[in-house]
């Protein structure tokens, strides 16, 4: 009888991590996911939750014990919704007590970045792998994965751990209970609540064709690896059609919601935005690259991306499902 590998999984519940973690378990791996509290999301007989946080050394000890492979998806974002302290501490201190923690252990350690981490293109540069890395003169949420993705490859170097890095674009698509911002995005448009969009767009990855690629790098990865797993160049005024073609909000310039910010911060003191605008969120999707180049995952991992319109399809069939839209 062939024994089952045993995965582990940080930033479990979030909605790379609970995708992740149900594909994990429908491809037969027993599962470990680390989680702040103890009101489990889900319940499976081969899932074991580890009470803990990036920060508790002990919950993490028990979390990588005995497994096969550590993926590492927990992050927090700073696109003016988190305090810089907070960020820093998730995703260079977590990350960084996750790899002492796995410091010379048998374990393959997959860390999940972000494509934001390098420089951007000018033009039309084709966006790869091989780009140098931002510094922290940059926002701080990319300069703070680039630290970690630094730290990660020292490990690998100097430690020999056997980690490899999969650097992904937006992650959109179903099962999204947060949701997370481009969901409550995509649900809104649906919905016909956004008063305008901006112009802009990104690249968007189905969470599903995301959680298979990164399931494929456990065995597929090569140690020290990068791979760029993205999908397809999206406008944010393409995805409002995909969302709901006949409610299309107007499209405002960047440079024109980039020039009234400081009015938009003097609003939102008195009332809060549902939908927070940031130097930050505006500059990513305004210089967010159109030709990115995948070819490496798609290569060595076999990594595979479905059109965007059917995730953004899928996506608002899930919520009306599920009684959210």
């Amino acid at each position: 009888m062939v024994k089952q590998k045993t995965i582990s999984v940080t930033g479990g519940t979030g909605h790379l991590g609970i995708n992740l973690i149900k594909e994990l378990l429908r491809k037969g791996f027993i599962v470990k996911a680390l989680i702040r509290h103890s009101s489990f999301p889900m319940i499976h007989e081969n899932l074991t939750w580890i009470e803990g946080d990036l920060n508790n050394l002990a919950s993490l000890e028990k979390l990588i014990d005995k497994c096969e492979a550590i993926i590492h998806s927990a992050s927090a974002i700073s696109l003016g919704e988190k305090k810089q302290e907070l960020v820093y501490e998730v995703n260079v201190t977590g990350t960084r007590n996750l790899l002492a923690t796995c410091l010379h252990k048998p374990i393959r350690f997959i860390y999940i970045s972000s494509s934001t981490v390098v420089e951007d293109p000018i033009n039309d540069e084709v966006f790869n792998e091989n780009r140098s890395y931002k510094t922290d003169k940059s926002f701080y949420y990319a300069w703070t994965k680039a630290m970690a993705e630094k730290d990660v490859l020292k490990y690998e170097t100097e430690h020999n751990l056997d980690a490899c890095i999969v650097r992904s674009t937006a992650i959109i698509g179903p099962e999204d209970y947060g949701p997370s911002p481009f969901g409550r995005t995509i649900e809104d448009l649906n919905l016909g609540k956004l008063p305008f969009i901006t112009k802009g767009g990104y690249n968007m990855i189905d969470v599903r064709d995301l959680s298979t690629t990164i399931i494929s790098s456990i065995s597929r990865g090569k140690k020290g690896g990068i791979y760029l797993v993205g999908g397809e160049y999206v406008s944010l005024e393409n995805l409002a059609k995909m969302a709901n073609k006949s409610k299309v909000p107007r499209a405002l310039s960047i440079d024109f919601l980039v020039k009234i910010l400081p009015l938009i911060r003097v609003y939102e003191k008195f009332i809060p935005l549902k939908w927070p605008i940031s130097k930050e969120s505006l500059s990513t999707l305004k210089n967010a690259p159109k030709k990115m180049d995948c070819s490496k995952a798609k290569t060595e991992l076999g990594h595979k991306n479905r059109p965007v319109e059917e995730s953004v399809n899928d996506l608002v069939a899930w919520f009306h499902k599920n009684n959210r839209s």
